[in-house]
């Protein structure tokens, strides 16, 4: 048990802390040969109706670094692109995860955040998930990638694609002035914080929305985390009753997702695999999406949260919800029952 909680501290102080400890379900194969997987993928494809087993079985389980390697290998055997042979020889779902798999976490994230926001419409559902769940680290990261992908600003996009007070948090979070976590625990500073955010909405007629974001954009996680238990004392509601009172809609989305990832973020993608596997079929993007995205980050915890949560494993789920080689794939990364 001692090793339990000593493991949840970790996570606890880790997130939008320095250097966040991984529980990932795909790490690097050991005795691995790219030329060898390559050449298996070049066959797979070439089999009359495609092998995907083969191609499934060698990308799920090797690390964002092996599959580069792969990926340098197959050009240099079949004279082409291992990403252009992928998306001749797959469809659907599974050629989605596939060709996510073929970026790293930081490019996967970024490509997902320009997919929401190009041509008409946009898709709010990913830019919340995305912008609203990654800490400061990661976001500085995606930024980065984002400009050497698309060569835009991030920030220009979102401002371009959004409006009113949900642009203004999502800016906010996307400028990543949010505090690092420091080992002196500032009580006045949790009072003030949760006296303001009672101040600027439950306690008044209407809602001052800027200084929620101010707070929840700019402060550390662990005191946000004191803050919005020490709101508890002046406010009715807890932090999430109050959200949905003051404020509808995206913005309600978005509060609601910092707050759920403040608390515990892997809770967040579980109730979020859990919501979108709920109805008949799977929505597979958002699935496709976590399970890419996490499975080298913290998807094993994911895991243990959702069968803590659900008193069901993430692989049953997912085993009764999506079917065919994409459900392979999906089971592949989840790395085991649990």
């Amino acid at each position: 048990m001692a090793l339990v909680s000593e493991f949840l501290g970790q996570l606890t102080l880790a997130y939008g802390g320095e250097e966040e400890p991984k529980y990932p379900t795909v790490v690097p194969a050991r005795d691995f040969d790219p030329a060898k997987d390559a050449a298996r993928i070049e066959t797979a494809i070439k089999t009359k109706g495609v092998d995907e087993q083969t191609i499934t079985d060698i990308l799920t389980r090797r690390s964002c670094d092996q599959r580069r390697e792969i990926a340098f290998e197959y050009e240099r055997l079949a004279k082409k692109d291992l990403n252009t042979a992928l998306k001749g020889a797959l469809s659907g779902s599974l050629e989605h995860l596939m060709l996510g798999l073929m970026k790293n976490t930081a490019q996967y994230d970024a490509s997902e955040l320009n997919a929401s926001m190009k041509g008409l419409g946009t898709d709010e559902e990913t830019l919340i998930e995305i912008v609203c769940s990654r800490s400061n680290k990661e976001l500085l990261e995606i930024k980065k990638v984002y400009k050497d992908m698309f060569k835009k600003d991030l920030e220009k996009d979102i401002a371009g694609d959004t409006s009113g007070n949900f642009a203004k948090l999502l800016l906010a979070l996307v400028q990543t002035k949010r505090d690092e976590p420091s080992n002196v625990i500032d009580y006045e500073k949790i009072d003030d914080d949760a006296r303001s955010l009672y101040e600027a909405g439950v306690k008044r007629k209407g809602t001052d929305v800027m200084t929620w974001i101010s707070i929840m954009s700019q402060r550390s996680v662990p005191h946000l985390q004191k803050v919005f238990d020490r709101y508890k004392s002046y406010s009715p509601y807890d932090m999430k009753e109050s959200i949905r009172k003051e404020v509808k809609g995206d913005l309600e989305k978005s509060f609601l997702t910092l707050v759920e990832c403040f608390e515990n973020r892997q809770l967040y993608f579980a109730n979020r695999l859990s919501e979108a596997m709920k109805s008949k079929g799977a929505k597979e993007k958002v699935v496709t999406r976590i399970m890419v995205s996490r499975c080298e980050v913290d998807l094993m915890k994911i895991r243990a949260e959702f069968k803590r949560q659900y008193r069901k494993s993430l692989y049953q789920t997912i085993a009764e919800h999506t079917k065919g080689d994409y459900q392979k794939a999906l089971l592949s990364l989840c790395g085991g029952d649990d």
